[in-house]
């Protein structure tokens, strides 16, 4: 997954302005989930919540609830299967 690293700039510290939002599409779940953790070690700690992911597996209110965070400026990145689309 080192090839997601440009999405978060190199060094980045929680001092500096955050990384733009992005949405990664992924074919299985297992991947978007190993994404995030690829992610989450590119982030100082205080900041791997930031980083998350959605799929089909997770109850409709869990989404709606992320997608307002997403909005809300407190989810930045999501690694997620088609399911995000359908999200409302």
């Amino acid at each position: 997954f080192t090839d997601l690293a440009f999405l978060i700039p190199n060094q980045w510290k929680s001092m500096d302005p955050p990384p733009p939002k992005f949405l990664v599409f992924f074919d299985n779940i297992t991947h978007a989930i190993e994404a995030v953790k690829y992610l989450w070690s590119c982030l100082p700690q205080e900041y791997q919540d930031k980083a998350k992911w959605f799929n089909a597996d997770m109850t409709t209110y869990f989404k709606t609830d992320k997608v307002k965070s997403f909005k809300d400026d407190d989810t930045w990145w999501f690694c997620t299967t088609e399911s995000f689309g359908m999200a409302n």
